[in-house]
């Protein structure tokens, strides 16, 4: 499963009237045009019931700190890789929009912040604000090279970890403006023009003030301001400062030379507007505006600019693409527009300059510089992800002396059997014991007790708990060979009856122990278990309907077969169960759906696998064939090239539905290593030892949060990863299916030294 970045992009989002809303509105539908429609929207309001567009996943209020935390859940919790937070103070509750960080740290994905503001000489709130963003993203992305200066010299944020990518700006043709003036209704005229909020500190006085001395020699000239007055300043002041600029209209007498168009424009509207302009003019009062998305327009749209000299402005508009004047001075402007309009020449020249330019900020452009950047930070998340595994892990293989894996089973095993479940690693009493444990957790003992054997001989401890664990099996059979599941701790049978399940993890276990064990007293003892477990099924059906229980049964009469190959039983009830597992596939199956049941749940691939085995009894190919073929499905759907992402438990995955990403159990990561472990064994392609090992590593925090599912300290692994992290328990079959995954590794790297020492004519016939 190749990874497509999936990004999601937080900020406010239209119809919110709201320059971030509307860049982050373009660079959304940008991004989904170019790749395949990934990408979704958290957007932050204080208006929760906007009717927000589809593509808009969760909504947050702005003002409450509980759904910071939410948004960071969902986030988590999702199948998306990478966020993208477009900041600005003001978009966000609290004091200087530092609520923001209550999201942020407890976000498990990699970071790439938007600063759309980056204050030269904040005071000490607005600071560290900044800098708690700053902290927690791995990338900020800035519109201008003085954001950089600035990044770098009041917030000490290193060069490598500042990125420049341009406002987009619409890639729309070259135009004459007089192509859109009819439209406009000021045909035969000349346009200036200033869009954006009304509000004091875009200058447009100065604009105003200016423009008598340009009236008096160009009378063709009208001034256009576009757009409502700014929320903020319409709610405390409403119209007044529109009022005050409209009576220097009336006091210059200016009412044929102005025009104000009050509301607010989409996209289309404003382009026809913008290039309905001859000259554009940004006046701004303030020079240390970082940024500004009309002044990005304009020269996209190849636009002659006049502006103040902010920041912005300097850079954009550097090398002749436009004319800067300076602050708060009419007569300057003045003076600038009655030479630009004297020499339309140069006009020309100047808008060819602009619109050149442009062609490297279109949203296309701008998209995929973000995507290139977006694959760079998940790669380097990838890659600390796997360091901390390194870390984490220290040759935890190698390092899992056989004393720690016997530790793992006797911390959780009385004189009874194996407690279901403990509270942070603690048993818990209250819940008992399980058949479905005790059967697992003699397979796999078993089988570590055999593996270790080429290492140590020492192995009494684990025959000590296949005692137990067999003694338990007897006590919970009932008189026509079936099984309860539940005993309570004062050993009270809890139900009538177990599953089917349980049946066929019942006759796994005894398999393993009648196969492998090496003691004549346990085979035995399993063998008469598993006797009157199959007496009363005829040979020629299937042991069960369901593809887990089915494969469970398969895997324990291999067990037995490997024991005792002259059974015509247990030979037919092995064919039946294979063949009808074929039947189900071949029922299943679709183009994109190589799977026995029309869902994937929980134990997957325990189903490839016993085919595998069923495979080594008969040499069906068609049993090889469906377990590579399906046992690859489950690789797809879970494996991004870089760590495993399971099929969650919340939901799990419906043939034509959405996966469920969370809850992860650990028992998917032992049944897959066992798998990837024999099809490494049947197929010798070096893939599966490396999947195996990369499956395993996921309870070392190789996987999508990037947190280990194993306690270190105490040497147990944890019950499944949630969107929170990890859970803190270590149940019965989380430490089962661990075991099982180390076994099945130890198991392959015995074989493999065996087969070197074969090669170099050491050992011979050695099984």
């Amino acid at each position: 499963m190749k990874r497509d970045i999936n990004p999601c992009f937080i900020s406010s989002y239209v119809p919110k009237k709201c320059g971030i809303a509307t860049f982050t509105q373009n660079l959304f539908h940008s991004y989904q045009n170019s790749f395949a429609n990934k990408g979704r929207v958290i957007a932050v309001d204080d208006q929760l019931n906007r009717n927000f567009p589809s593509e808009v996943d969760f909504v947050f209020d702005r003002n409450k700190a509980s759904d910071y935390a939410r948004a960071a859940e969902h986030i988590n919790s999702s199948d998306l890789h990478v966020v993208n937070l477009q900041h600005e103070f003001g978009l966000f509750g609290g004091p200087e929009g530092r609520l923001i960080t209550k999201l942020l740290e407890k976000l498990k994905k990699p970071v790439v912040t938007t600063v759309h503001t980056v204050l030269q000489d904040p005071n000490l709130g607005y600071y560290t604000s900044l800098m708690e963003v700053i902290q927690h993203s791995d990338r900020l992305v800035v519109m201008s090279h003085k954001a950089i200066e600035i990044l770098q010299e009041v917030y000490y944020v290193p060069p490598e970890k500042i990125v420049m990518i341009p406002h987009g700006v619409p890639d729309l043709p070259f135009s004459d403006p007089d192509n859109f003036k009819a439209e406009m209704g000021v045909e035969g005229r000349f346009v200036l023009l200033t869009f954006g909020l009304l509000s004091p500190g875009k200058g447009v006085e100065m604009v105003l003030e200016a423009l008598p001395g340009v009236v008096r020699e160009h009378p063709e000239v009208i001034y256009i301001i576009l757009g409502k007055t700014h929320p903020e300043v319409a709610r405390i002041h409403g119209e007044s400062y529109r009022e005050s600029l409209q009576k220097i209209v009336r006091d210059h007498s200016l009412e044929n030379n102005v025009m104000f168009i009050d509301k607010f424009f989409s996209n289309e509207e404003l382009f026809r507007y913008i290039s309905g302009a001859n000259i554009y003019i940004t006046p701004y009062l303030s020079p240390e505006q970082i940024t500004s998305g009309t002044l990005a327009y304009a020269v996209g749209l190849g636009k002659v600019v006049v502006s103040t000299p902010y920041w912005y402005a300097r850079e954009l508009l550097a090398d002749g693409r436009g004319r800067l004047v300076p602050f708060s001075n009419p007569k300057a402007l003045a003076d600038t527009l009655n030479e630009l309009l004297s020499k339309r020449e140069y006009l020309n020249e100047m808008s060819s300059s602009s619109y050149a330019y442009g062609r490297e900020m279109i949203w296309s452009r701008v998209s995929e510089k973000y995507h290139a950047l977006f694959r760079e930070v998940c790669k380097e998340h990838s890659l600390k992800v796997i360091k901390r595994v390194s870390a984490i892990r220290k040759g935890s293989l190698d390092n899992l002396g056989n004393h720690k894996i016997l530790n793992m089973f006797e911390r959780i095993t009385d004189d009874t059997g194996m407690f279901q479940f403990t509270l942070h690693g603690i048993p818990d009493l209250k819940h008992g014991y399980s058949a479905d444990d005790a059967g697992r957790a003699l397979e796999v003992i078993i089988r570590w007790a055999r593996a270790v054997n080429h290492i140590d001989n020492n192995f009494s401890g684990e025959y000590r708990l296949a005692q137990k664990y067999l003694s338990f099996l007897h006590y919970v059979q009932i008189e026509d060979g079936r099984f309860h599941n539940f005993v309570s701790y004062d050993r009270r049978y809890l139900d009538e009856v177990g599953s089917e399940d349980t049946f066929g993890r019942v006759l796994a276990g005894l398999g393993s122990a009648i196969a492998w064990s090496g003691d004549q007293s346990i085979t035995l003892f399993a063998r008469d278990i598993f006797d009157r477990a199959i007496d009363r099924l005829p040979p020629d059906r299937p042991l069960s309907d369901f593809p887990k229980a089915l494969a469970y049964a398969i895997c324990g009469l291999y067990g037995y077969l490997h024991k005792y190959p002259e059974s015509l039983k247990a030979a037919g009830l092995l064919r039946s169960g294979a063949d009808y597992l074929i039947e189900l596939y071949e029922t299943n199956k679709s183009t994109n759906w190589h799977w026995f049941e029309h869902a994937v749940t929980y134990g997957n691939a325990k189903v490839p696998y016993s085919l595998m085995l069923a495979y080594n009894v008969f040499k069906d190919k068609r049993y090889l064939d469906t377990a590579l073929e399906s046992l690859d499905f489950l690789t797809n759907i879970q494996y991004d090239g870089t760590c495993f992402d399971l099929i969650g438990n919340k939901g799990w995955l419906y043939k034509g539905a959405k996966r469920a990403c969370f809850d992860q159990q650990p028992i998917e990561i032992g049944y897959l290593v066992e798998a990837y472990c024999e099809a490494l064994r049947l197929t010798r392609k070096e893939e599966y030892r490396t999947l195996a090992t990369k499956a395993f590593n996921w309870f070392f925090g190789n996987n999508r949060l990037g947190v280990p599912v194993y306690n270190a300290n105490y040497d147990y692994p944890l019950d499944g990863l949630h969107a929170s992290g990890s859970n803190s328990n270590s149940g019965a079959e989380s430490v089962i299916s661990f075991a099982l995954a180390v076994t099945a590794l130890k198991e392959t790297k015995i074989r493999k030294a065996i087969g070197n020492k074969e090669k170099r004519g050491i050992i011979k016939n050695q099984n």
